[in-house]
């Protein structure tokens, strides 16, 4: 072999290979790339270790014939519990970068040992370090490793009260995380009659924290404030009627909505309905269609929210207008026509299907009369899902399934979803179609309103039936065609017979099957053609089919 000359360096990042000469490696090599790649992949394990200094290596010359390799020796790194040990010294260190810089490392591990020194370090002289311990410890729960012992979180939760707003801020984004720790109810031993019996003890809030809670409702923090609302289920504190007034006349409107969405647990008192009606005239439109559906909830706590509806109607946004409408019509109000023709308008006008458009799109049946006059108008709607909901409420206000004028004009939908709307709401209800009206439907276009006219057959006075049966029986559709076979065949119309069986030598399966199903529903005229079939097509599939068909009815060949 000749001679070959191979240098290795390692990092920590990777094996670098330089290779010279153009002679094989031997076994010696192969070892040696092997070694080093398994030091840099393990050297990669675990949570961002940290490298103590800087990686000095040491060469140590091996030689084997041939072959020098130079091989780097990598100092050893520091372990997880060193560096989290190392951050809990930096927080006692009296440069604040060192300690801001040791609380956001510890937010990268998740730990009990990290989190108790955290908590500990909530109680810094410098906001920078407590908010950089607040993000870490909300980094930890993001993560699932939430802290539940009482002390620990109750420390934290005690930060709601912080100087700074930025702690305060993050304490309030984590009370659902914080309550389960905080609030979680025990047991405890009592002696009744003589007897140690267990009882259990309700959750309750420590006596500071509860007024610390009272008082962030009023935070000078909106975010603070609305964060307070926002997860006041979680608390378990009461929200004071003067508290609630306070809220309800906030500059903020984030504050304004989530105080409007806590007016229920204080609906009843005169001073909360005054300061409702109030809002009822803000400025912003958001808040006043948020009024309404209050309103509409507080009802029952005081006849006064009804008094904000109908004022409400005046609103000169159609919006507010109509929301405020429909939930007055709901609660079984007479709504002025002139208020249903303002709905009509700005349904109209609408592009497309809000929540707030639903609501009062389903609400106008309410209106009664009226409502009939607005969802007819609305079946002219641009938006496919305003025309099917339309008509299937202006045909069940209107009772028109029992004048085909009234519904016709929705077959001419170009939407098949309009037209399905039509024709469900009127199924199984229409009386017996004339022929000039059957005519129509044999001559639309869409292939599922041509169906539908098939169906109609099954009650359609026998003239009809037999003038434009035949037609659909020709039609480009196979379900047209299978359709009008079975209902020519249950209506018996002359003929009949020889329809089916020459079905029966239609290239399409399903008109075959069809036909055979007809003609099995007959013993007298049915059966027998079906038998004359099979006879002289013996090996099609149709036959075969309805030869099994025939033995399970206990006809033998």
């Amino acid at each position: 072999m000749g001679s070959v000359s191979v240098s290795f360096s390692c990092s920590w990042r990777g094996v670098a290979v330089e290779e010279a000469g153009r002679s094989a490696m031997n076994y010696i090599q192969y070892f040696l790339i092997f070694s080093f790649l398994s030091i840099a992949v393990l050297g990669q394990n675990g949570p961002a270790p940290v490298i103590i200094g800087e990686s000095k290596l040491n060469s140590a010359a091996i030689t084997d014939g041939n072959v020098t390799s130079a091989i780097p020796i990598p100092l050893k790194r520091s372990s997880e519990q060193e560096t989290i040990a190392r951050a809990g010294e930096n927080l006692r260190s009296s440069d604040v970068g060192k300690r801001v810089g040791a609380a956001k490392l510890l937010g990268k591990y998740r730990s009990s040992l990290s989190s108790h020194l955290l908590i500990g370090a909530l109680d810094d002289s410098s906001p920078l370090v407590r908010r950089a311990v607040m993000v870490s410890l909300a980094e930890h729960a993001s993560y699932g490793f939430v802290v539940y012992e009482r002390p620990l979180v109750e420390k934290i939760y005690s930060k709601l009260a912080d100087s700074d707003v930025e702690v305060r801020r993050e304490v309030s984004t984590m009370i659902p995380r914080l309550i389960s720790g905080m609030m979680r109810s025990g047991m405890e031993i009592v002696e009744i009659n003589g007897r140690k019996v267990y009882r259990s003890i309700p959750a309750t809030m420590r006596p500071d924290l509860f007024q610390i809670t009272q008082n962030a409702f009023l935070d000078q923090d909106a975010i603070v404030r609305q964060n307070i609302l926002k997860y006041y289920s979680y608390l378990r504190v009461p929200l004071t009627v003067s508290t609630l007034e306070k809220l309800l006349m906030d500059q903020d409107i984030g504050v304004l909505l989530a105080a409007l969405s806590r007016v229920t647990s204080n609906a009843s008192q005169p001073s909360i309905v005054n300061q409702v009606k109030k809002l009822s005239v803000h400025k912003e439109k958001g808040i006043r269609l948020k009024v309404v559906s209050v309103a509409r909830d507080a009802n029952r706590y005081n006849p006064g929210y009804r008094s904000i509806l109908r004022e409400m109607t005046g609103d000169l946004d159609h919006e507010v207008l109509s929301m405020a409408a429909v939930e007055l019509a709901r609660f079984g109000e007479r709504v002025p026509t002139e208020v249903g023709e303002k709905i009509k308008v700005f349904l109209l006008g609408v592009d497309g299907m809000t929540t707030q458009v639903t609501t009062i799109l389903y609400a106008i049946s309410a209106l009664g009369v009226d409502g009939v006059g607005v969802y007819r108008a609305l079946t002219e709607h641009s938006s496919s899902q305003m025309r099917s909901i339309s008509w299937q409420r202006y045909i069940i206000l209107s009772e028109g399934w029992n004048d085909s004028s009234l519904w016709m004009p929705g077959l001419t939908d170009r939407d098949k979803k309009v037209r399905n709307a039509v024709l469900n709401s009127v199924r199984g209800r229409t009386d017996s179609l004339n022929e000039g009206e059957l005519s129509k439907l044999v001559e639309s276009q869409y292939a599922d309103v041509r169906i539908f006219a098939a169906q109609c057959l099954l009650n359609a006075n026998m003239e009809a039936v037999g003038s434009l049966g035949f037609d659909l029986l020709i039609d480009e559709d196979t379900i047209v065609r299978s359709t009008t076979i079975r209902a020519l065949s249950t209506r018996k119309v002359p003929g009949w017979i020889m329809v089916l069986t020459r079905s029966l030598l239609d290239s399409d399966y399903v008109i075959q099957r069809a036909a055979m199903d007809g003609l099995l529903e007959d013993r007298e005229k049915g059966i027998p053609a079906l038998i004359q079939y099979i006879i002289k097509n013996p090996q099609t599939r149709i036959s075969n089919l309805a030869s099994n068909e025939l033995r399970k009815i206990g006809v033998q060949l």
